[in-house]
């Protein structure tokens, strides 16, 4: 696969013309552990390739792989740009180790990565099964408590799930419980970076910590309880009173106006989804709607309205494309020339507009029947699995009228 690379150093604006793999990194599976202002440590695990011509990294969290493909080697140094997220190391090779910074637009935070280090946690184990099962926890925050889900399922001594919050779910969780009952869980694809700690005291979870990010950390409690549930997404938002339908129309990424009124959505169930490249659990919706897309079209349509945090048409339809890359999405994306705080400006007949992402299911007559805030993805399990569910039954019973 040939690239064209043009690697910014980060410290010392140089610009460099190609680079090269570097023959001495080692191939496998590599341990990256990111230094919070806590002094603590949030850990994941990737699967460095190399071939003559290329460096590709896979990102592991229980099953899925997160593919990285923008490596740059100049000398000693190596440089990442992951798909999504603006978000980007700046290492160096260093007796066989790479260190050095991850970076993001609002923080940045030292790495280490060791290659040969196959576990996420480096903890003699327990047993791993006490934490299967559905957990609320309740968080401190400045502002109060807030509650969120968490779903954890056990496979070989590992540990997988995630959380889920009223406005959608924060994607892939991997770790063990400790053998004196510690549950330790971390995620990382570029924008969630979280480490998930709490002792397991029967059906109670004591001293939960969740750090987030460079400094982030809220500290609370959890009790085991298999009916939690969240607020019910389909009822966050709505239509305005006198409104059964959305009258937008924005440019698509070849710069053509497109609206529901065009004769492409005639006689079609259409599945808006409104969006952002900076957004990790658009990335699972777009995937997951690409499936959709795949399965039911040309009687149902989809269509992207990207809520980019740039409002010129050029470098939001950059922003965009990354999305579109990275989910392999094949229906239209709208550049709605808005920013992620202008949805209520972009479709003025929306009420009490939460989440991103948000699903708007429109039937055959152009008419809104669905609206869902947020999205649970194929980490949260039977969550994920029982949208899914209900979802195909929905557009199927609307393609029957």
């Amino acid at each position: 696969m040939k690239k064209n690379f043009l690697c910014l150093l980060v410290f010392t604006g140089v610009l460099f013309a190609s680079c090269l793999p570097k023959n001495n990194l080692t191939p496998g599976i590599w341990r990256a552990t990111l230094l919070t202002e806590h002094s603590v440590e949030i850990p994941f695990t990737f699967d460095l390739r190399l071939t003559p011509t290329d460096t590709v990294i896979y990102i592991i969290t229980g099953s899925d792989r997160y593919k990285v493909t923008d490596i740059c080697m100049v000398g000693d140094s190596m440089f990442i740009n992951l798909p999504l997220f603006s978000a980007k190391f700046a290492l160096l090779l260093e007796g066989g180790k790479l260190k050095g910074d991850f970076i993001r637009s609002s923080y940045t935070m030292p790495v280490v990565m060791v290659p040969g280090e196959a576990n996420r946690f480096n903890v003699t184990t327990g047993d791993a099964s006490i934490a299967v099962g559905r957990w609320l926890v309740t968080l401190n925050t400045s502002n109060g408590t807030r509650e969120i889900i968490g779903e954890f399922e056990e496979h070989g001594g590992k540990v997988t799930g995630s959380f889920l919050t009223p406005t959608g779910d924060y994607r892939f969780f991997e770790g063990v419980v400790s053998n004196n009952n510690q549950l330790m869980i971390s995620s990382f694809d570029g924008s969630f970076v979280r480490l998930f700690l709490a002792d397991i005291n029967g059906n109670k979870l004591e001293n939960v910590k969740m750090y987030s990010g460079s400094s982030g950390l809220e500290e609370g409690v959890g009790i085991k309880k298999p009916d939690a549930e969240l607020p019910d997404a389909y009822s966050v938002t709505g239509l305005k009173k006198g409104y059964n339908s959305l009258g937008f129309s924005f440019p698509n990424m070849k710069g053509l106006p497109v609206s529901l009124r065009d004769e492409s959505f005639v006689d079609k169930v259409v599945v808006l989804q409104i969006s952002g490249s900076w957004c990790p659990n658009c990335l699972d919706e777009s995937r997951f709607l690409m499936e959709m897309y795949r399965k039911y079209a040309p009687k149902v349509e989809m269509l992207c309205l990207a809520f980019e945090r740039v409002t010129d048409f050029e470098e939001a339809k950059q922003e965009a494309m990354k999305l579109v890359q990275t989910a392999g999405i094949e229906y239209d994306v709208l550049i709605t020339g808005h920013n992620t705080s202008a949805v209520q400006t972009a479709l003025p007949e929306l009420d009490n507009f939460k989440s991103f992402p948000t699903t708007i299911i429109i039937d055959k007559k152009g008419e809104v029947r669905q609206i869902h805030s947020g999205f649970s993805g194929p980490g949260t399990g039977i969550h994920y699995q029982i949208f899914v569910k209900e979802f195909e039954e929905f557009i199927q019973k609307l393609l029957a009228e």
